[in-house]
């Protein structure tokens, strides 16, 4: 691509990111703390760069292209590695005070329950998220050949793989997962009263309607019945990465905000990523 074209570049990073300064604040996947991620990639690269986490990118992917696009309330629930919940509130992206809203996936679903990668026990993303699965799998199937302990995604397709081929210990694992998933998706059904849950990363693209429908049978079963019936739970219809879709999109508004702002019109607040200009 010719540099003339490139309007800027976003990236995305895992953990809490202080979108104004630039820093990796906490990465757990790597162990990070503190990373001037900002300036130090400014040292290579020389466009407009805008950082900021998954949870956030996925949100704008779906807004500006995918399910929750025309909705004013949407939660995109990312299922990965890590786990978390993208909020748009009131037609724009939510973010909090300090860019940290959403972090879902380190909310508590088991009291004493397992240990969790942030360091706390029982949090959500140690039951839904891919290691949390594939505690699953084991606990339920400890010698299975679905499960290959050093290999996230090789489990996760083999589980999608078994569940397709009528597997009882994979039925039985995504069953469970989407236990677990139901009832923090309830709790985000109850609290945010979302027109629309989506659900995004890979994870859910690889388990797919099998676990779409597990999930919607436990989230009705736990949420209230006035806000579950205003909120349709779907997959996500982006077919490629929507965390790299969404992260491209804050190049494009950041680029939308710079040409407003020379030309003296109105333009999006840089903390608050809004729909896309019809």
């Amino acid at each position: 691509v010719e540099g003339a074209r490139v309007l800027g570049v976003g990236v995305s990073v895992p953990g809490q990111v202080d979108r104004a300064t630039g820093i990796a604040e906490y990465a757990p996947n790597w162990d990070w703390h503190d990373v001037p991620l900002l300036d130090l990639l400014t040292e290579h690269i020389a466009y407009p760069l805008y950082l900021d986490n998954p949870l956030r990118a996925s949100a704008v992917a779906e807004l500006w292209f995918g399910a929750a696009r025309g909705r004013g309330n949407a939660v995109i629930v990312n299922l990965g590695t890590g786990v978390g919940a993208g909020l748009v509130l009131g037609g724009g992206l939510h973010r909090g005070v300090s860019n940290s809203a959403g972090e879902w996936g380190h909310t508590t679903m088991v009291l004493d329950g397992r240990l969790c990668r942030c360091g706390n026990h029982g949090c959500v993303e140690a039951y839904v998220g891919a290691r949390g699965i594939m505690l699953n799998l084991r606990e339920i199937g400890p010698d299975s050949a679905l499960l290959h302990p050093e290999d996230q995604t090789a489990t996760i397709d083999a589980l999608a793989r078994g569940v397709v081929a009528g597997d009882p210990v994979a039925l039985r694992a995504v069953h469970e997962t989407a236990r677990y998933l139901g009832a923090g998706i309830a709790d985000l059904v109850n609290l945010f009263n979302p027109e629309i849950v989506v659900l995004s990363s890979w994870v859910a693209r690889t388990l797919g309607e099998p676990l779409l429908r597990e999930v919607r049978d436990a989230v009705t079963r736990h949420a209230l019945p006035r806000p579950l019936a205003a909120t349709q739970i779907v997959l996500s219809p982006i077919p490629t990465d929507s965390v790299c879709l969404g992260a491209a999109t804050f190049a494009l508004e950041g680029a939308l905000q710079a040409v407003g702002q020379k030309n003296g019109t109105r333009a999006a607040v840089r903390g608050r990523a809004t729909a896309p200009p019809s």
